[in-house]
């Protein structure tokens, strides 16, 4: 036995301390997810439990520990850390990232773990890219379901940030940022998967179509024409609205649909309609020849693929980080790269 003197200076810590048995999971996510959000309600939001219950883990941390591990301000709702708080921190941290290294592992081990992967994603990404993604996922991973939920930027953000979702998908623009009450706490980890690029396209008859024979039309030529679009508003509608105008004109008419399959319809039943949708939505009219591409100068701007993982660690289930690399692999071999406009 080893004599006091000798013992490991955490034990010694113990002892003098006091800390008492009973210290448990839950009440180390709770910390955690306090110090990371900055308020009980949003912890509770996180953790999806009822704030009395982050409320109580708290309390059972602090009587296991002996002491205070965070303080409350009167008059808000933030929280500081004290002295033990700011000690119990990156210990906490390392507990919980080994408890998720160790569900990794076995998840890793064996393809039989029945398990789920909440995904959350723009209506083009999850039409039209999502689809052959999942289809290898679901052959890799047969007893893991891939449920996924339409959204816009702001909805994404939101679900990841409230727990609800493990990984949202969008195509960002430099408009579509997490919230600032976001990025006070902990926020998204954000993967770039791919560049994105737009397309203004037409019905085979259109005027432009058949002027244009290859070449480059003037932005400001669209001017007099309507050009289809998914959202009536959102950062897409912003980014395109801010293009067309950015030659002081008020540009062309933006008429929204409501969906991406309505504004390739609107374009092929409209004789001079136009529409602006990512390339990779338009594959199969553009083989078939049932809707062309303009090439404008400048050029529409571009936008990316990203993946957004809100967790204290990204998601750490291997479907999670395969689901990224197919994505990326499917946007880079996916045929519209080749294709000129016409």
């Amino acid at each position: 036995m080893l004599k006091h003197e000798q013992r490991p200076r955490s034990d010694l810590a113990l002892r003098e301390t006091g800390w008492a048995p009973g210290l448990e999971l839950r009440h180390l996510r709770a910390f955690v997810a306090l110090v990371d959000e900055g308020s009980m309600t949003s912890a509770a939001q996180v953790l999806r439990v009822a704030q009395s219950t982050v409320s109580e883990a708290l309390a059972a941390l602090e009587r296991a520990l002996g002491t205070r591990a965070v303080t409350r301000k009167r008059g808000t709702h933030s929280v500081t850390l004290t002295p033990a708080g700011e000690a119990l921190l990156p210990y906490a941290r390392a507990v919980l990232a080994s408890l998720e290294d160790a569900q990794a592992a076995v998840a890793a081990a064996t393809r039989e773990v029945r398990t789920s992967v909440e995904l959350i994603a723009n209506e083009s990404v999850s039409t039209y890219l999502l689809p052959r993604a999942l289809g290898v996922l679901r052959e890799r991973w047969p007893n893991t379901r891939f449920a996924v939920t339409v959204g816009m930027c702001p909805s994404i953000t939101e679900g990841l940030r409230s727990g609800r979702f493990d990984v949202g998908l969008m195509l960002q623009t430099v408009r579509c940022e997490p919230a600032s009450r976001i990025e006070e706490g902990a926020h998204p980890d954000r993967v770039p998967l791919s560049e994105v690029p737009l397309a203004v396209f037409s019905g085979s008859e259109h005027p432009l179509a058949r002027e244009a024979g290859g070449n480059e039309v003037p932005r400001d030529r669209l001017a007099t024409y309507t050009i289809f679009l998914s959202d009536a508003k959102g950062y897409f509608y912003d980014l395109l609205r801010d293009f067309f105008r950015a030659d002081g004109t008020s540009g062309p008419r933006l008429e929204p649909t409501g969906s991406v399959e309505a504004v390739k319809r609107s374009v092929i039943t409209n004789p001079l309609g136009l529409g602006v949708l990512p390339a990779y939505a338009l594959i199969d009219e553009l083989r078939t020849g049932r809707l062309r591409t303009l090439s404008l100068t400048p050029s529409l701007p571009r936008v990316h693929l990203e993946a957004r993982l809100y967790r204290t660690r990204p998601p750490t289930h291997p479907a999670v980080a395969e689901l990224m690399e197919v994505l990326s692999t499917t946007l880079s071999d996916r045929p519209e790269r080749r294709l000129q406009p016409v």
